[in-house]
C-alpha cells in the first residue's frame, strides 16, 4: 500500500499541474493535501453506515461472524456512493481493539454495533493478571485479516488503519464511568501534599490503581500495531486514538500533563509510524495547542477537523467556528476536513443540505483554503437520495476551478 500511496501522490502531483479533470478521486484527496485540487473532495467513513440501509443481508451478527461479509459490504458501499475516498472497512465496532480477547463482554445484536456489557478490570489484580497480545485471535484477527484483504482488495481508496491509544484502552478493560473516576483519584493524590488528605483520598479508591491500568494499555497498543504490521497491514497513516480523552470526560491540560506521555512512549516504541488521533473542540484551541512540541505535531495531522466542535440543535456545527478553521488552515498550509453530521443529513430537507453545502465551499473557495468535506455516518432512517443531493452539490459548488 505504501508504494502504492506514494505513486498515487507523484500522479496526482503532475496531474494537477497538467490536467486538473483528470484526477481519480484518491488523487484528489492526495492532492488536496498539499495544495488546491480541482474541486472539493469528499470522504466516508464506511464502517458507521447501517448496514441495512446498503443491503438487508447483512446485519451485525453477520458481520460478526464472517470476515468476508465485511469486505463484500465494503464493496456494495464503494458501489452505492461515489465518494473520492471511502474508509474504514470493518463492523465489528468496538471489538476491532481486540477488547474482547482481552477479558470484555460485548453483546452483539443483528441491529445494533456491538456494544461492550462487561469490563475485566475491578481492581489492582485484575491489571496483573491481563497480558498483553503475542498473537492476533478471534474478532482481533478478523480485524487484521480484514484490513490486510482490504488494502490489497481495494487500492483505488484510502484503507489506513486505526486502533485505540492507551486511554480509549482503558476506558474498555475498566469501563467509561470507573476509569474517570480512577483517573481524578490519582491527580488528587499527586497534586496534593497533605498527608491527611491522600489518606482521605485513599479510602476512596487505589490510587495507584489508574497509573497501573494505562501501563498495561500503553503496551497493549503497541503490541496492536505490532501485530498488525507484522499481519501484513500497512501502517501507512494509521492512527492510535485516544478521542475519548477529550472535553467533557478530560480536559485538554489534563490529557497533555497524564495521558500524552503514555501514547507518545507508545508511538516511539512503534519508530514514529503512528499517528496520535487526537481533537479539540474549537479553532481557538488547535490554534493555541499546535505550538506545542509533542501534541501539536500529532494536531498538525489530525486536528484540523470539526468532529467534536459543538453542534446547533440541528446538529450541524456552529456556523462562527467556520471562518476561524479556514483561515487557520491556510495559514498553517493544512487541509479543513469539515464533517456533516448524521443526525444533520438525516432530518434536513435536500434544500438545507445543499445550503450548507454552498456556503462552506463558497467560503472556502472564496479565501484560498483547503477544504475537505466528509461524512462520519449515516443514520438509520437516512433517506440515501441525500447522500447523492450532497455529493452532487460539492460537485456543483466545491470547483476551484469555476
Amino acid at each position: 500500500m505504501a508504494q502504492n500511496i506514494m505513486l498515487v501522490m507523484a500522479k496526482a502531483i503532475v496531474k494537477g499541474k497538467l490536467n486538473p479533470g483528470a484526477l481519480t478521486g484518491l488523487e484528489r484527496f492526495m492532492l488536496a493535501q498539499l495544495t488546491i485540487p480541482d474541486r472539493v473532495p469528499t470522504m466516508l467513513a464506511a464502517t458507521n453506515v447501517e448496514p441495512a440501509l446498503i443491503d438487508k443481508k447483512y446485519n451485525y451478527k453477520l458481520l460478526a461472524s464472517s470476515v468476508e461479509a465485511n469486505l463484500e459490504l465494503f464493496a456494495k458501499v464503494i458501489e452505492r456512493f461515489p465518494f473520492d475516498v471511502i474508509m474504514v472497512p470493518c463492523w465489528l465496532g468496538l471489538m476491532l481493539t481486540g477488547a474482547a480477547e482481552l477479558g470484555v463482554q460485548f453483546q452483539i445484536e443483528e441491529d445494533r454495533v456491538p456494544y461492550a456489557i462487561s469490563h475485566p478490570i475491578k481492581g489492582i489484580e485484575d491489571v496483573r493478571r491481563i497480558r498483553p497480545f503475542t498473537e492476533a485471535t478471534g474478532y482481533f484477527k478478523m480485524t487484521l485479516d480484514i484490513y490486510r484483504e482490504a488494502q490489497r482488495r481495494f487500492p483505488n481508496t484510502m484503507i489506513t488503519f486505526p486502533n485505540d491509544g492507551p486511554w480509549d484502552l482503558a476506558m474498555l478493560l475498566r469501563g467509561d464511568k470507573q476509569l474517570p473516576l480512577d483517573f481524578r483519584l490519582y491527580k488528587d493524590y499527586t497534586e496534593t501534599q497533605d498527608p491527611q488528605r491522600r489518606e482521605k483520598i485513599k479510602k476512596h479508591g487505589d490510587p495507584e490503581l489508574w497509573p497501573a491500568i494505562m501501563e498495561l494499555t500503553t503496551q497493549i497498543s503497541i503490541q496492536i500495531f505490532k501485530l498488525a504490521e507484522q499481519h501484513g497491514i500497512s501502517l501507512m497513516g494509521a492512527s492510535m486514538v485516544d478521542q475519548f480523552a477529550t472535553k467533557p470526560v478530560l480536559g485538554i491540560e489534563d490529557f497533555v500533563k497524564y495521558v500524552l506521555p503514555y501514547s507518545e512512549r507508545a508511538r516511539a516504541a512503534l519508530g514514529g509510524k503512528i499517528t496520535l488521533g487526537y481533537m479539540v473542540t474549537s479553532p481557538q484551541e488547535l490554534e493555541y495547542w499546535l505550538s506545542h512540541p509533542v501534541l501539536g505535531k500529532s494536531l498538525a495531522m489530525s486536528g484540523f477537523t470539526n468532529y467534536i466542535f459543538p453542534t446547533t440543535p440541528d446538529g450541524l456545527t456552529l456556523p462562527e467556528y467556520d471562518q476561524p478553521m479556514l483561515e487557520l488552515a491556510r495559514k498553517k498550509n493544512r487541509t479543513y476536513s469539515y464533517m456533516i453530521h448524521a443526525k444533520f443529513i438525516r432530518d434536513a430537507t435536500e434544500q438545507q443540505i445543499d445550503d450548507v453545502v454552498k456556503r462552506i465551499c463558497d467560503m472556502a473557495i472564496s479565501m484560498k483554503a483547503r477544504l475537505m468535506i466528509s461524512v462520519g455516518a449515516i443514520a438509520p432512517g437516512t433517506d440515501l437520495q441525500k447522500i447523492d443531493v450532497l455529493l452532487n452539490s460539492v460537485h456543483r459548488h466545491g470547483r476551484y476551478s469555476r
